[in-house]
This record gives C-alpha cells, sequence and structure tokens, in this order.
C-alpha cells in the first residue's frame, strides 16, 4: 500500500491522488486502506515516514563512527545522492518542486531535514569534542552550521533532479568543496572573524 500511495502521491500530490486509486493499485478494497491508516492523511503521512526512515537509514550506515570526519561526511553525501538516485520518488515526496512543496508535504521536508540536521550536528559536535573544543560551545557553532549544510545538500540534490546525467559522487564532492574546507577548521576551533574596521 505504501510503494503505491508513494508513488502516486509523489507523481501527482496529495490532492489528486484517491483513496480509491491508492486501493485498486495494491489490490485491496478501500476500507482496508482505511482500516490501516484512517484516512488520506494518515496515509500520506506514513509513506513521508517511511521515505524519511529510509533516508535516514542509508546515511547513518555510510557514515558510520569508525572512520575520520571527513571520510564520514563523505560517505554521507555520496549516501545522499544515491539515495536521490535510486529512490526519486521517495525523494520527490520529501521534497516536491513547485506548487506542491508547501503545506503537508512541506511538512514532511521539515521532519527529514530536522532530523537530517540532528545528525549532522551531533557527528560535527563529536569531532569538535575531540579535537579539544569545549562540549557546549561546540553545540553552539555546529548546531547552526548543520543546518545550513543540510539545505544546502538539499538544494543541490534538487538542482541535479533538474539537470540529470552527472554521477553523484560528482554532487558529493561538489558539496565537500563548498562545505568541508570552512567546517573543518569549524570542528578543529579556528573561526573566521571580521578584521577590526570591517564590521558595519
Amino acid at each position: 500500500m505504501l510503494d503505491v500511495a508513494g508513488g502516486l502521491f509523489s507523481e501527482r500530490g496529495f490532492h489528486d491522488v484517491t483513496m480509491d486509486e491508492v486501493a485498486l493499485g495494491a489490490g485491496i478494497t478501500k476500507p482496508m486502506v482505511y482500516s490501516y491508516f484512517g484516512s488520506k492523511e494518515g496515509l500520506f503521512l506514513a509513506c513521508v515516514e517511511k521515505a524519511e526512515d529510509g533516508l535516514l537509514e542509508e546515511v547513518e550506515r555510510a557514515a558510520a563512527p569508525d572512520v575520520p570526519v571527513e571520510q564520514r561526511l563523505w560517505r554521507g553525501l555520496v549516501a545522499v545522492y544515491a539515495f536521490v538516485e535510486q529512490h526519486s520518488r521517495e525523494w520527490e515526496l520529501l521534497y516536491p518542486a513547485g506548487p506542491r512543496s508547501g503545506g503537508q508535504f512541506g511538512g514532511g521536508a521539515s521532519r527529514a531535514s530536522e532530523r537530517m540536521a540532528t545528525l549532522m550536528s551531533r557527528l560535527l559536535a563529536d569531532t569538535a569534542v575531540g579535537e579539544g573544543v569545549d562540549p557546549e560551545v561546540a553545540r553552539r557553532q555546529t548546531e547552526p552550521m548543520a543546518h545550513a549544510l543540510v539545505a544546502a545538500v538539499q538544494g543541490l540534490a534538487s538542482w541535479w533532479v533538474r539537470n540529470p546525467g552527472e554521477p553523484k559522487e560528482l554532487q558529493a564532492m561538489r558539496m565537500m568543496n563548498l562545505a568541508w574546507m570552512g567546517l573543518a577548521n569549524v570542528v578543529a576551533g579556528r573561526l573566521w572573524v571580521p578584521p577590526v574596521g570591517m564590521v558595519p
């Protein structure tokens, strides 16, 4: 049911999909769909949660804690773009483009982004603490940067979906070059500050 419904929602949006179509596609009765999910909203949210879980599981598995943070970040980024490549319907369900990007769809994207940022923040903060940075300072510095990084990862993925043909590794390398050079300094406790007289 979730595979059928997720495909329909990602292709046509929440409002244009009927429970009759989901039941027909899944080879069951409409009352059975309602008995499992209660409503179309419940079914949609279950599809979003399944997509969220799939994405986060892939990233967490790739970014295992037994390698240096640079490799963890690289592997995690490759895992994100591999998910986009292999599960484009699920990605579209989480991050729909155009007029379907708000409402129920926006809530799914927000939850997925928050979970990804939490994972990224933990990875960066743990590394900073390992470099001797005070744990509270590490948390304060890495948490907002993790959210910014997640937004950049999603933005590049959305561009890539519209401009296919390049390998996922190239997208991950672009993100590493955009983000890691600065993050490597942050987790080591080295921050850029404006010179005297530059602050407006």
